[in-house]
This record gives C-alpha cells, structure tokens and sequence, in this order.
C-alpha cells in the first residue's frame, strides 16, 4: 500500500518537484570593495563602487520587463539583492561571504554571490561558501590558482585566468619587445605569487632570464620600506622589470623604486592588469612626479570590444543611471538594498561617532571590471532562468545553479561571449569554470599624462595559451629623452687575469673596453660598420678572475658569476681552461669569443657549439711552422714543450704537417713550473743530438728553460 509514496519523495528530495508556478523571487548577492583596511586609512574604494553599481545595473535591467534588454529572462520572477564590503581582504571576505550564505535576508541566504574583487578574497570566500554549496561568480579575480575546481568546488569566473595574461606578459617580452633580461616584482598574496610563476614558466620556455625576483607583501602604505627589494633590483643591473601585484601596492612601490634609482629614463616597467589601471597612476597626484614614475610603463588587461551594439547599449544604460556620489558636502545618498542595507553609505571605520562615509558613483566613469561584473551578474540570472523557467525548480539549490551555469550558460555579453568550461569529467576539475571565449587583452601605454591603449594581445584560440597574436596600431611612448626603445642591459662579459699573468691580458682587457667605448659612441668615428648600433647600445661586465690561462676553477667561477646577465662573453683565456669553459657555454647557450685560446681541440664545432675565437687556430700556424721549416731544409728538429691542452695540441698538429712534408719531430715535454723535468727535457733534447728546436712554453717557464738551455750548451751559435 505504500510504494506509491516513493517516486514523490525522490523528486522532491533532488528539489525537481516541478513547481506549478515559477518561482516570486530569488536572491543574488555582491561582494565588493566599498573601502580599504584600516592599514589604508578606511580609504575608499572608488573602482569597487563602480563594479557594484555594474551589478545593481544588471539586476534592475533584469527586473525591467519593458526596458528592452533581455526582458525573457526570469519574466515572473523577482531578483532581490543586497551587499557586504570585501575591503580586498581575505579575512573579512571570508566572514562577509558566510554571512550573505548563511544569514542574509532574515536567514535565508543568497543563492548565488557575485564577487569578490581580488583573488585573495575570492579564494577565501569560495572556501566559506564551500560549505554551504553557494555558486559564486567573480568579475576582477584572475589568480591561476582560483582554477583548482576540487578546492574551489563553487568558483567561476567571466575575468580570464592569470594563465592568459602571464604568457601574455612574456610574449610581449620576447616577440613585441625583444627583451632577453628582466627583473620580477611579485605581491605574496594569491593573484601576485600564481599570476608571476605562470609569467616565469612561460618566460622561461621563451629563454628569457630573470636577474632578480623580489616579492612585496600587500597591504602596502605611504609608511612601507621596501628597500632591501629596490636595492636587489638596483643591483642586477636590470632594466625591464615586469610587476605583478594589486594596484595600489605597485604604485606605491613603483614610486619608492624610482626614488631609489630604479625607474625613469632607461627602464621600462611591464605591469599587469591590476597595476595597469588609471587609478594607479592617480595615487600620485602631482601630474609632473607621475609623469617621471609612470612614463614609458606598459601593461595589459582583459579587454572588451566598446564598438559593438551590446557594449553601446551597457554604456547608455550606465551614463543615464543618477549619481549615488552624495552631494558632496558629506550628505550621502542613503538608498537601501533588499536586505536593508545601505547602498552607497557606510560606517566605513566601525566607529559609531563618526559620521557616515559615502560611497556611490556617479555612473559617468568607465571601469573595465565593471563590464565583468556585469556580465556576472547576467550569467547568474542565465542559470537561475534554466532553473526557474525549465525546471521549474521549488527551490534553489547551489549545486544544481551551478552546474546550470557551467553546462548551459552561454551568452554574448558586454566582455564577449560568455561561457565556462566543464571540467567536471577530469578528476583534478583543473580550471572548471574558468572563462573558455572571448579571451583578447588591451595593450596600454603610459604617454606624458595618461594610460592609452596601443595594442592587443589575444590566444589564437582560448585555452592554447602557448599560440598568441600580438597587434600594435599606435607609436609607443617610452621613459627615454630620445624616445628609443630602454635597453634590457644587454651585456657582454669579459673575463680577463686579475694577477700572474704579466700585463699582456690586462692590456688586451683595456682593447676590449677601448672597443666598447667605440661601439657605444654610434657614430661610426672609428669602425663605420658599427654606427647602426646607436649610442649605448651594449654594456660589458667586466670580471676580473685568477690566473685565466692556468686556473680552470677560478674561470669557471668567473664564468658562472656572469652567466645569467650576459649575451656572450669575451676571454682572453688559455687554452686549457676554455677547453672547460667553452663546453659550459655549449650547455648555457652562451656565445664566447677568445683572443688567446689556439689549441685545435676548440675547432670542434661539435663539442664547443658555441666556441668562436680571433686568434688563429694553432692547426692553421703550426702548418705554416712545419713548411718553414721544410723550407729552410731542414730534415730533423725538436719542441720542447709544456704538457697542457694548448702545447700538446700544437705539437702533434706540428708533427702531422712535418711528416707530411718529409720531416722527423723529437719531443719533450714537462710539467708546467716544473725546473727539474724542464732540465731533463732539455738533456734528452741535448742526448738526441737535434740542433733546430720549437720551444711551446709560457712566461712563467721561461726563464728555467733557457737557463737549462745554456747549462746543456743549446744556446751555442750552430743552434
């Protein structure tokens, strides 16, 4: 008699109980920064404002069913809203986030949350709306790390994931600006400490180095010390630094970095779409300091076309919409939401004797995140129409509104197409509801007193971040009196002998830096073919080391100390050291020129790939040795030789030529510094009975040989 009972009570337990009529209303929350910490000073938060007025906008667009704009979409349902201050902190997201879940509108909690603005925020408040199965959709958080769909089970996004505009970010290092060095700065919070090491994968598959990465810690304020990170960055000598942190903290340290020396004519800062904001630049508000700090900085954002009907129709809306600003004697527009909260009015220090802080907006300032947040609210209001109006669902439920709006939304909005990727068949949910279309990013510019829009990059095709297009449609302006392109310290090394060597290295270490001097003049006063360089176009890092021609550990310190700073290197090393060193040049990539190194072992192309050199190679002279000696007919000689890589080299290219020619070598040979087997050498030379001698040694051995020479009667006239 029971089992009638059954399917009823499963139906209604998976909340698909098909309702006879739709549903009255639905609540829809925001969570968005209205003002700052008081680490800030309570600031306000002028561009969260107007993401939340973006959101207010779309629900009333929503609720009209006469204005026009998409009047289809829940046609009998109402859409209640209210609010809480995010104040782009995670501990009070956190808090904020459970509270709209769990005890907004007299206990009955929103069935969705647009917000938060800043990754870290947004991270916290996905984990408190975890546990209550709340779907939260954010318009500005672009941390890679918010793409973990198994910790973020209720996440998505319209902005695109960091991972977008951190290959953006190296392509513009590598292909738009050629750039080989760079320096990193970083914020330790999620969307700086993500969004820079998906920027330092990519960079490093385009080869690109980084001379130094220091991290700032949020929260930042005209208080902050950031020296020791300024002093790092001053110190590896680099000129692009490409910066990943909110706003506010990287005008803030941008501003100190350029009063320590790092900024200004000669570098060029790279930033992301957090620091590539008007309000940014705005912090400072003397025009002439800002334009000194900011000149010449390029930065990306996510993009949205502002010439189609859609974006047209948003920006008539938004203009026609009153102003909320107050009236600006500190009498504020005390409007409030469905849950009876202040819209556009806080007690923004939670103290209860200071007056009432306004913060409204008068609808008349353009906000890319505003259209985000638009769009985001749109998207919920797609997902709650295939709930209300196709399933007719009883009630809401988070999990089943937010596989609707990861599986069925998909729409064109203000940013683009809209749509969210499913990952949910992928055990690890990696970037489940992360954007999948529209994904274009602006390329700005700082001229004399503004951010503009010079260029775009964009994947070919979203989700192959690795395949990019680059457009630029307007001259770029730089931090350079001359307006050039700023150089990224492109360096060449040199390594020459500190001491031991006599003054030969040094004096060829002098020629090196006369040629320098030469090239970087650009006027083609002494060699003209290298006037196309243009002034200062290179930069060497001189690095003294021990005794290059004899001590291999000391080169190779000196070659590792340099490594990562340079494009190639010059040495005026022996043979036997670059024998090791030039193999470590292969292994890096490095190029290296020598002016001493001759064994023939380093014309092996396939050994020292990267191995050049303008002193001859010792197979060339030796060959040129052997047929003067056949010249003079002579029929039998000896070398007397010290045993390295460049001497033992010489002589056996030597004996092969003098074979060839009809010739017989006698060798002998000894340990470098080594009088006892230079005098026995010298004996044995004398016992064979060859008067025409080759002598391979160096300076330091000289003076013993020919002593032992003249002692064993070498030195007489008919030698």
């Amino acid at each position: 008699m029971q089992q009638p009972l059954v399917v009823p009570l499963l139906l209604l337990s998976a909340g698909l109980a098909g309702a006879s009529s739709a549903l009255s209303s639905v609540r829809l929350c925001g969570l968005f920064p209205r003002f700052r910490t008081a680490a800030q000073d309570f600031k306000a938060d002028d561009s969260g404002t107007r993401r939340f007025a973006a959101f207010v906008q779309a629900i009333r667009e929503v609720n009209n069913k006469t204005d026009g704009i998409a009047d289809h979409l829940l046609p009998t349902t109402e859409v209640l809203f209210t609010q809480r201050d995010s104040r782009r902190d995670g501990a009070t997201a956190f808090f904020e986030a459970r509270e709209l879940a769990t005890s907004a509108f007299k206990g009955q909690g929103c069935d969705a949350i647009v917000g938060a603005a800043s990754s870290g925020p947004s991270a916290l408040a996905a984990l408190a709306l975890k546990e209550s199965s709340t779907p939260q959709v954010s318009y500005s958080s672009t941390s890679a790390g918010l793409s973990d769909g198994s910790t973020y089970p209720y996440f998505a996004r319209t902005v695109p994931s960091d991972d977008f505009q951190a290959t953006g970010l190296a392509d513009l290092v590598h292909s738009l600006f050629g750039y080989k060095r760079i320096a990193t700065v970083a914020s330790t919070d999620a969307y700086g400490a993500s969004g820079m090491l998906a920027f330092k994968r990519r960079a490093s598959a385009l080869g690109i180095v980084t001379l130094a990465s220091v991290s700032i810690t949020g929260g930042a304020n005209d208080e902050s010390d950031f020296s020791e990170q300024t002093e790092a960055l001053r110190a590896s000598g680099a000129t692009v630094i490409v910066i990943f942190a909110g706003g506010y903290d990287a005008s803030l340290f941008i501003e100190k970095a350029y009063d320590a020396g790092v900024g200004g004519p000669g570098f060029l800062w790279l930033g992301s779409d957090a620091v590539s904001q008007a309000s940014t630049m705005a912090r400072i508000e003397d025009p002439t300091v800002r334009r000194h700090v900011f000149q010449g900085f390029f930065g990306l954002t996510p993009s949205a076309s502002t010439d189609s009907p859609i974006f047209r129709r948003y920006n008539r809306s938004r203009s026609a919409m009153p102003s909320t600003a107050g009236d600006g004697a500190g009498n504020c527009d005390l409007e409030i939401d469905d849950d009876g909260v202040q819209m556009w009015a806080a007690d923004n220090d939670g103290n209860a004797s200071t007056p009432l802080a306004c913060s409204g907006s008068d609808n008349q300032q353009h906000d890319i995140y505003a259209m985000y947040s638009y769009d985001a609210t749109f998207a919920f209001a797609h997902a709650l129409h295939r709930l209300v109006e196709h399933a007719r669902v009883a009630e809401v439920r988070g999990d089943e509104l937010y596989e609707a709006l990861v599986t069925n939304v998909s729409f064109e909005g203000v940013t683009g197409r809209i749509a969210f990727n499913d990952a949910s068949a992928d055990p690890s949910r990696r970037t489940h509801g992360d954007r999948t279309s529209g994904v274009r990013y602006d390329l700005w510019n700082f001229g004399q007193t503004e951010l503009s829009v010079v260029g775009a990059w964009q994947p070919c095709s979203a989700g192959a971040a690795a395949c990019s297009e680059i457009s630029t449609s307007a001259n770029f302006t730089y931090s350079t009196a001359d307006n050039s392109k700023p150089h990224d310290g492109s360096e060449i090394g040199l390594l020459f002998a500190e001491s031991g060597s006599g003054d030969g290295p040094k004096m060829a270490a002098c020629a090196a830096l006369l040629a320098l001097q030469h090239v970087n003049e650009g006027n083609g006063s002494v060699v003209p073919e290298l006037s196309w360089y243009g002034p200062n176009a290179l930069q060497f890092v001189p690095k003294p080391i021990g005794i290059v021609r004899a001590d291999v550990a000391s080169a190779i310190r000196g070659y590792e100390s340099i490594r990562d700073r340079i494009d190639g290197f010059v040495d005026g090393a022996a043979s036997r050291t670059n024998v090791h060193v030039a193999q470590l040049g292969a292994l890096d990539g490095v190029p290296q020129l020598s002016y001493y190194s001759s064994a023939p072992e380093l014309s092996c192309d396939v050994q020292y790939t990267h191995f050049g050199r303008s002193y001859v190679s010792d197979k060339i002279s030796s060959s040129v040795l052997a047929e003067q000696l056949a010249g003079y007919g002579w029929q039998h000689y000896g070398v007397l030789h010290v045993r390295d890589e460049w001497a033992v080299g010489y002589q056996e290219h030597l004996a092969q030529n003098a074979f060839r020619l009809g010739l017989t070598q006698f060798s002998g040979s000894w340990t470098e510094s080594n009088a006892a087997e230079i005098r026995e050498a010298v004996q044995m030379m004398r016992d064979i009975g060859v008067n025409i001698i080759v002598s391979l040694s160096f300076e330091v051995d000289l003076l013993p040989l020919l002593s032992s020479a003249e002692d064993e009667g070498l030195l007489a006239d008919n030698f």
